[in-house]
């Protein structure tokens, strides 16, 4: 962290033109155009995200968490993998791909295995890369990350714009304001890049269900997304793959949601409880125990004290008060153990007041497309914050885990406020209108 005048001079000419660019360069990506977002707001959201960004590393930068902080640990690991990419590509990339352990790797341990260091080994080869343009400055490496994450609100906004149809001011906050989704998805680390990829998955999943055949460019990403988030958190694969089928039958038979959803979840359940008796080196209950007992380990102020948890489904059964505990309460109002807890507090009371509200806002009527893609988010949110709640035992820990979730649910919620208008800036709002005209037009 010790740097030199002119070292740090030449850090912030290189991070001012990389800001420089790459806000010109979102406002041209016709992806992020057709969002139909005004040009100031990209730029503005966009700049948000990269200040975000900043404030995460100052964060990290404190004496209370610098040495033990993944994204500066991220980067001091891959300044020496970029000189080794540009002395030998070729094993660069093909170490990303060695097993260096003398057994095979099983997917759900934790230790010594190939499947748990390709997490971080992912994120150290692509910061690698970005140090190439970035000639090792992190703070030019955090636009790099952002302008990559930035796809996953942008394409999460424009499904969300083109099917529920709701107050678009309300969709921007849901989608790119909500603070922790905001800190936490914006900093080197995965969560943004894993958003991203969820979204993205999302956004070709209902363009295939739209066009009702298969469309190679959306299949293509899908196909790169999933491997992607299989290489940084693998075991979201298997909560989005039952969402995702609740979104393709919901679509298909409409007015047999309940039943659909029961059944595919109660065979989810049957298999996630008998996995051992089909393969008993994938028992996936140990698999959240231990998950559990690796966080334990390690230090924290937050730690939240919990029942045991054990191997069987009665133990399962008896957790869930606690789980949905943690997964949407934590941290309580009365738990401010430092200044961080309290935004993170505010925000949770705020989703629950704001749920509270849109049950007794009028339930309008759904297209089959619009009510497809609401169970999707709702099955996927909180499976996913269920999951957390079993595994994370820690109140600070939660509220990281909890960000990528938070915009699928709000956004799920706002069909409820169809009718609700909020006044935009005088400014953005004749934008948004001439912009509507000329679509009008066409």
């Amino acid at each position: 962290m010790n740097l030199s005048y002119q070292s740090m001079e030449l850090q912030a000419i290189v991070f001012i033109v990389y800001v420089a660019f790459f806000n010109w360069l979102v406002t041209r990506i016709p992806f992020v155009r057709n969002s139909g977002l005004p040009v100031n707001w990209i730029i503005w959201l966009f700049s948000l995200k990269i200040i975000a960004g900043l404030v995460y590393a100052w964060f990290y930068s404190q004496p209370a968490y610098y040495a033990t902080s993944d994204t500066w640990n991220f980067f001091k690991a891959s300044k020496p993998e970029t000189d080794w990419l540009l002395q030998d590509p070729i094993a660069f990339f093909k170490d990303l791909f060695t097993n260096g352990y003398q057994s095979s790797s099983n997917l759900f341990t934790h230790t010594n295995s190939y499947w748990n260091d390709l997490k971080n080994n992912s994120v150290i080869k692509l910061l690698a890369i970005c140090n190439i343009f970035t000639f090792k400055n992190y703070f030019a490496d955090i636009i790099f990350f952002n302008f990559l994450s930035f796809f996953g609100p942008i394409a999460l906004y424009r499904i969300s714009h083109k099917l529920l149809l709701v107050n678009k001011t309300l969709l921007v906050i849901s989608v790119f304001l909500v603070p922790s989704f905001l800190f936490w998805c914006s900093g080197i680390h995965k969560d943004g890049i894993l958003f991203s990829c969820i979204a993205l998955i999302i956004f070709h999943f209902q363009k295939q269900l739209e066009i009702q055949k298969l469309h190679f460019k959306s299949i293509a990403v899908i196909l790169c997304c999933l491997i992607a988030i299989f290489a940084l958190r693998n075991f979201l694969i298997f909560l989005l793959l039952p969402a995702l089928i609740v979104w393709f039958l919901t679509y298909r038979f409409r007015g047999k949601e309940k039943q659909i959803i029961i059944s595919i979840y109660a065979i989810v359940i049957l298999f996630f409880f008998l996995s051992s008796k089909i393969n008993p080196r994938v028992d996936l209950p140990n698999y959240i125990i231990e998950k559990q007992a690796e966080f334990k380990q390690l230090s924290g102020n937050s730690e939240i004290s919990i029942p045991v948890l054990e191997n069987n489904f009665l133990s399962f059964v008896k957790f869930i008060p606690t789980a949905i505990d943690i997964a949407f309460f934590r941290p309580h109002l009365t738990e401010f153990r430092n200044i961080s807890y309290v935004p993170a507090s505010l925000e949770v009371l705020f989703i629950w007041v704001f749920f509270i509200f849109s049950i007794f806002y009028k339930n309008t009527n759904k297209t089959k497309h619009q009510a497809a893609y609401i169970y999707f988010c709702l099955c996927f949110s909180i499976s996913f914050l269920l999951l957390c709640g079993y595994t994370i035992p820690f109140s600070g820990a939660i509220v990281r885990y909890r960000a990528i979730a938070l915009p699928l649910i709000l956004t799920a919620m706002l069909p409820r406020f169809a009718s609700t208008k909020i006044k935009l800036p005088k400014l953005l709002r004749s934008k948004f209108f001439l912009k509507e005209q000329i679509d009008k037009l066409k």
